[in-house]
């Protein structure tokens, strides 16, 4: 074997060890960032579309993983008069790539994208083609 080969088989190992690494430490963030998504989330929900039917809240979301899935249970509620009112729940798949809950409703028309990052979730609800609302919470401990 001359210098060149050795030199290149180097390169070669030392690449595929970066690259063992790096997806080792995207999968290890991922995990985490799905261990963190479940418990309440509180925030506001901050209507895009004035003309419509749409209020701005303060939204209360109450988290769970729904076991052996990538999926989210949210149990959506808003807070009226100091006192939360449900809305519904919703089920979110987790997008471990983009650290994402999506949900989408396709016989309304609607889907919702949340960015999970540490303790916050920044996201939308988009209804037919248009941002309808923009969604800011934070973790509660």
């Amino acid at each position: 074997m001359n210098l060149d080969n050795h030199f290149q088989n180097d390169f070669i190992m030392n690449i595929k060890f970066i690259k063992l690494l790096v997806f080792g430490l995207a999968t290890n963030l991922s995990s985490q960032s799905q261990s963190n998504i479940p418990g309440l989330w509180k925030g506001t929900s901050i209507c895009q579309i004035k003309s419509s039917p749409c209020h701005d809240e303060i939204a209360a979301y109450q988290a769970s993983k729904i076991e052996g899935t990538n999926k989210f249970s949210f149990i959506m509620n808003k807070v009226v008069n100091g006192k939360e009112e449900n809305m519904g729940t919703t089920i979110f798949t987790f997008d471990s790539t983009k650290s994402m809950l999506i949900s989408r409703d396709n016989e309304r028309d609607a889907t919702w994208e949340f960015h999970v990052k540490g303790n916050t979730i920044d996201g939308k609800l988009i209804y037919r083609g248009e941002i309808y609302r923009i969604i800011s919470l934070k973790k509660e401990d």
